[in-house]
């Protein structure tokens, strides 16, 4: 059985196959429905290269799922001038065969047609067992490729920043709320939305962010905003815990808590200035070392 499924990604093709060699954004975006770990607590490689890699699958990183061969191969592109196809044709304990093709395709506004196509046969009552892991491979790479629209979302969102440099934007964009008192709410409430943006990668920054938003709309003595603050600060935690992250949102009560939001043009360049100027003296904070600002780099070291 056949599952097929494409999605626009928010970035360039050259970034999201980039972000394809590497073995920690793949983890990344398996987690936490599947778990991925290597046999023995063998280290994995920085990237993948053609060939067998062995692995081992856990369900929510609890139940044991057997073991699983990687099997990396790269084929010609479907298109003329097109990207390569990056092709998994793997098998192991359940599957007999689990052939997994993602390709890309430039769009006309500089996205990114992602598209999985994976073919399933199950080694055991194949009558049966084969229905069963079409459907599960459905739910699986519909999370994948919700993780792969939220890594594109934070690639302008700011979260490919080092920790250091998004600890003090922040701190400078809700500075820059406190100084700006006497601004109508509209402009006010900017600054705060920003922060939410900048910060929600980041549990402390995202819990921050809410409790500057519930303390403003008690100021401003709104109860349909603190109402939805608090339903927010309810969330936080939950949606750290299962990486379920609105990338981009502003984390309004005006706002589904939910859904991820494009960047605002009212937004993006209060963040852009933040980063800007928590940039300056860079190299002389002794209290942050610096760090590389890759993407990739970043998920290897949360892992």
């Amino acid at each position: 059985m056949r599952v097929h499924l494409s999605t626009p990604l928010n970035a360039p093709p050259d970034w999201v196959a980039a972000q394809l060699q590497s073995t920690a954004v793949f983890r990344r975006i398996t987690a936490p429905l599947v778990r991925f770990k290597r046999p023995g607590g063998a280290p994995w490689p920085a990237h993948w290269s053609p060939g067998d890699l062995r692995v081992q699958m856990w369900l929510l990183g609890l139940l044991p799922m057997g073991s699983q061969t990687v099997r990396i191969s790269i084929e010609a592109p479907v298109q003329a001038g097109g990207w390569p196809t990056l092709r998994d044709n793997g098998e192991g304990a359940l599957m007999r065969r689990w052939d997994h093709r993602i390709t890309l395709q430039a769009l006309p506004d500089g996205r990114t047609l992602y598209t999985d196509d994976i073919e399933v046969v199950a080694r055991h009552l194949p009558w049966l067992m084969t229905p069963l892991s079409a459907a599960f491979a459905q739910l699986f790479y519909r999370h994948r490729q919700r993780r792969w629209r939220q890594l594109a979302a934070q690639r302008g969102a700011g979260a490919t920043t080092p920790p250091w440099q998004q600890q003090a934007a922040f701190d400078h964009l809700l500075a820059a709320f406190a100084r700006d008192a006497g601004a109508p709410p509209t402009t006010r409430w900017h600054w705060l939305e920003a922060a939410h943006v900048l910060g929600q990668t980041t549990l402390s920054l995202h819990w921050r962010s809410h409790t500057a938003m519930l303390r403003y709309a008690l100021q401003l003595r709104d109860p349909r905003e603190a109402a939805g603050q608090l339903l927010r600060l309810a969330l936080v935690p939950l949606g750290h815990a299962l990486a379920r992250l609105p990338m981009g949102n502003i984390g309004r009560a005006r706002v589904s808590a939910f859904a991820p939001m494009a960047p605002r043009p009212e937004i993006t360049p209060l963040i852009d200035e933040a980063l800007a100027a928590t940039a300056v003296g860079e190299n002389l904070d002794k209290k942050w070392p610096l760090r590389a600002t890759s993407l990739t780099k970043q998920l290897s070291n949360d892992e």
